[in-house]
């Protein structure tokens, strides 16, 4: 019997890569695309071992191609401000190739909330976050519906990467001014994580299908505030980065055009979506952000070093 093979998506990004590392750790056949094989993301996906095909989530005959082999499918997407409907076509793209080339077992990791996103705080139906989220539950269903002999949702929560290189530019100001603005508030507890904990907790799910089959796994590593978390990487980086709030005023005034503020004011509730006891009672080893801090101490570095 030959071994599992997974087709994972992403690969180059931030939760793809953690996947396929991790899948890789457990000499987990790893295929997957790249719109540039050549790109740096790309060679050092190839030197973890990863088979890549060169195309994109549109491009039918290249996943299939991707796909023959594989009996694993780890689906995630990065947003398309340009065309929120992108992931969706994508998902049944993936999901209609997956099917036809005997893939059992399916994993989408969506997010905190997906589930029932109008009980976030500040939530606006007509938002481009709202566009997003509900995406992503569509997503949800069309992995759960599409026959799959296993299916697993992960919900992640707050990624630690978002504050380095090349997602910091989500809060303006942080790099180059060492102070920027939130429509969190002081108190907004995150539900925040390391992606490296992704990737452990898709591989869990595709070595224990049993397991993990049918269920929703909310995750996080570490509840934190946005000051201990500027507090953390002023630490690491030498520097005295800060966050000003937002007052409802200022908000108002933004909240219309910036998908970041609305995402923002969405933390505001979104620990509520996660049980830390239950995140544990799953077995999987949880990160930290000192753990990621010192994992990723390069990037940090270079995200937050200063041109004299």
């Amino acid at each position: 019997m030959s071994p599992p093979t997974a087709f994972v998506c992403g690969v180059t990004g931030t939760q793809g890569g953690m996947v396929a590392a991790q899948l890789r750790a457990n000499n987990i056949p790893v295929h997957a695309l790249a719109r540039d094989t050549s790109s740096p993301g790309a060679v050092a996906a190839q030197a973890l071992g990863v088979d890549l095909w060169q195309g994109d989530f549109d491009n039918l005959s290249a996943i299939e191609a991707a796909m023959r082999g594989c009996t694993l499918l780890f689906l995630n997407f990065r947003p398309d401000f340009t065309d929120t409907s992108a992931d969706l076509r994508w998902a049944r793209n993936l999901i209609a190739a997956a099917k036809a080339a005997g893939v059992k077992h399916a994993v989408f990791s969506s997010g905190l909330s997906v589930n029932a996103p109008e009980k976030l705080n500040a939530w606006n139906p007509d938002s481009l976050l709202a566009k997003f989220m509900l995406s992503k539950q569509a997503i949800e269903r069309e992995t759960r519906e599409a026959g799959f002999e296993h299916w697993t949702v992960i919900r992640p929560g707050n990624f630690f990467s978002n504050y380095i290189n090349p997602l910091v530019f989500m809060f303006p100001g942080l790099v180059d001014k060492g102070v920027t603005a939130t429509a969190a508030k002081k108190d907004t507890v995150l539900p925040c994580i390391d992606p490296i904990t992704i990737g452990k907790f898709v591989t869990a799910a595709f070595l224990d299908p049993a397991k993990f089959h049918g269920h929703n796994v909310e995750i996080a590593d570490e509840p934190k505030t946005f000051d201990e978390i500027l507090g953390g990487l002023s630490a690491a980086t030498g520097r005295d980065l800060k966050a000003v709030y937002l007052s409802d005023q200022e908000i108002e005034a933004q909240v219309a055009a910036s998908p970041f503020v609305q995402g923002q004011l969405a933390s505001r509730n979104l620990i509520d979506f996660v049980d830390m006891d239950k995140v544990k009672s799953w077995g999987v080893p949880l990160s930290s952000f000192d753990a990621f801090l010192e994992r990723e101490k390069d990037r940090v570095a270079e995200t937050y070093r200063v041109s004299s």
